[in-house]
């Protein structure tokens, strides 16, 4: 198995997280809200009232947190490593090459995220989880210079319009909600889940579509941007 298939495995396998999120999510003692809970709840470490006396309060107790905290380590990890195994490849390389150092650094702070619970470390957890996001924008986004002209320009584009749409609005929902603001209506959990797991959705969509297209044999480094 070539590295560019070993890196398009280790992004498909990135979805791993949302499976897990529904097995974890089970092991609740009280039910577990997708509207109104946080992802972050999943790997909290502590059973009782979460943020008591804020608009969010909500009640926490997720049993299986190691597992949820794994998954997420596993997570930035294979994003991290595929981007690593793709970075000499791209037929743009100046383009391709900051869209993997970014992705990469973007994998290692959702390793971090994984690593720091909530609960335990709140502000190095927010901070890991805010950064996280704008780099996978800008690193999404210069995939799509990166592949223009070979086979994965009939997806990379496409698959990433949509995939920074939807999580650029959900990031601004997120905050607009945990502002007090109207966008609160929808939930917590769901203008989140916009936001971080679309991007896990993205980087399986990608790799799935780097192993069945026939654009290997045209990866190769290039001397133009």
């Amino acid at each position: 198995m070539s590295k560019q298939q070993v890196a398009g495995w280790c992004w498909v396998l990135a979805a791993v997280l949302v499976p897990v999120q529904i097995l974890v999510a089970a092991q609740w003692p009280q039910p577990y809200s997708w509207r109104s809970h946080l992802i972050s709840d999943l790997g909290a470490t502590m059973c009782g009232t979460a943020d008591a006396g804020h608009r969010t309060e909500r009640y926490v107790c997720s049993p299986w947190h190691v597992l949820a905290n794994a998954a997420t380590v596993a997570n930035g990890l294979t994003l991290t490593l595929g981007a690593v195994l793709l970075w000499s490849v791209w037929p743009r390389r100046r383009s391709g090459r900051a869209g993997s150092v970014l992705l990469a650094l973007g994998g290692m702070c959702v390793v971090g995220v994984g690593l720091t619970p909530w609960d335990r470390q709140p502000d190095l957890h927010n901070l890991l989880a805010l950064v996280q996001a704008p780099l996978q924008w800008v690193g999404m986004a210069l995939l799509v210079r990166a592949t223009w002209n070979t086979a994965l320009s009939r997806v990379v584009p496409v698959a990433t319009a949509v995939g920074l749409l939807v999580s650029v609005a959900g990031f601004a929902l997120f905050l607009d909600a945990v502002g007090g603001g109207a966008s609160q209506d929808l939930g917590l959990g769901l203008t989140e889940r916009l936001a971080f797991d679309t991007l896990t959705l993205w980087s399986a969509a990608l790799g799935l579509a780097w192993l069945v297209s026939d654009h290997q044999p045209r990866m190769r480094p290039a001397t133009h941007a």
